[in-house]
Parts: structure tokens; sequence; C-alpha cells
């Protein structure tokens, strides 16, 4: 009988196949990021699947905040929008990092929607800073989106 479970197990985990699709942009005149400057990001989805979407964010060695604030816009194949307010935490409560820093380079991916089901089709995803401090967020390299496919 373990021999079974086992095996319906393994079967299990073999039978999901992961991938990711990702797009970064890396246009960031003066390394900021204007408020008016939404970021686009379109993917062709092949079959329908589930994926969990995180955003990719590259920013300087202490960037001079300790958090992001976006507006995600998700338009699915149908044209239904779906909107969500992001925020990018760069450090804890105790100042320590959650980027991943390779000299002056610093590199963040957070998980905002988990098994999202995606249906066969464009989806386009809108990424505007929602920064209030100025007109623009300073210190970024690039921004991103990432889905990590799960097909079972």
């Amino acid at each position: 009988m373990k021999k079974i479970i086992a095996f319906i197990m393994l079967f299990t985990l073999a039978s999901c196949s992961k991938f990711t699709l990702s797009k970064t942009i890396e246009d960031f005149k003066d390394n900021r990021w204007e408020q008016k400057d939404a970021k686009i990001f379109e993917f062709d989805v092949k079959e329908d699947m589930d994926a969990n979407v995180a955003i990719l964010f590259s920013h300087v060695e202490d960037p001079q905040y300790d958090g992001v604030p976006l507006k995600v816009t998700i338009k699915d194949p149908s044209g239904q929008e779906e909107e969500i307010a992001v925020m990018l935490r760069l450090k804890d409560a105790s100042g320590k990092e959650y980027s991943d820093c390779v000299g002056d380079v610093c590199d963040l991916t957070t998980v905002i929607k988990e098994a999202m089901p995606l249906k066969k089709g464009k989806y386009i995803f809108t990424l505007q800073n929602s920064f209030s401090k100025h007109s623009y967020l300073p210190n970024i390299l690039a921004v991103g989106v990432s889905l990590e496919m799960i097909s079972h």
C-alpha cells in the first residue's frame, strides 16, 4: 500500500510542469520612473493554466525609500480588467533588506497573485507607480512582470 501511495505522489509531482514567462523594462532616464509613465507588459498564454504572478523590481542600493506603491491593472483576453494596489516592501520594520543585492544593484521579486487561473489568450499587465513624495520614483533600474506557469 505504501508503494502505491508513493507512486501516486510521484506521478502527481511529475505531471505538473513549471515554466516562467517574464518581461522587464530597463528604460528609466536618470533612474527615475515618472508617475505618468505607465509600463505595459503583454503575454500571449498558449493554453489554459494557473500562474503565480510576480512583480520584478531592480533599484540602486539604499534607494532612500522602504516601499514602492504600485497600481497594477490586469486585462484578460475577454477585456475584463482587475486593478490591484500593491506595496513593494524593500525593508522590514528593523531595516533589513528584502532585496538581493550584488554591489550597488538590488533585485526584488514580489508575488502579487498565487495560482491565478489564466485562459488561453493575450494578457496585458499595466504598472503605474503611485509614489507620493515626488512626481517620479527615484533610483530605479528596472521593473517587470513574471508569470510562473503551472500546467497540470
